[in-house]
């Protein structure tokens, strides 16, 4: 049997612009998870496919650790490494 909800159920967790058809959700969203963790607006438990781009004013995990000061860091050393 199915859980259904009222749509006034969710009224406190969505804002909806009719002016430009954006949604929001409140706190945050787990996908493939009832729990998302440490925080993040956004939680995906599992294997992920992104086609497009990723674009962050701040920072980009996986697996807990940040890719966005890794990469920095990479190029760092590696423009060091060449001189």
């Amino acid at each position: 049997m199915a859980n259904n909800r009222e749509a006034s159920q969710f009224n406190s967790l969505l804002t909806v612009n009719d002016s430009n058809a954006q949604v929001g959700i409140a706190n945050s969203v787990g996908i493939n998870t009832t729990s998302p963790q440490d925080g993040h607006a956004l939680f995906v438990q599992g294997t992920t496919n992104v086609t497009g781009t990723i674009n962050s004013q701040t920072d980009v995990q996986v697996g807990g650790v940040s890719i966005t000061a890794t990469a920095s860091g990479d190029a760092t050393a590696l423009a060091i490494a060449l001189g």
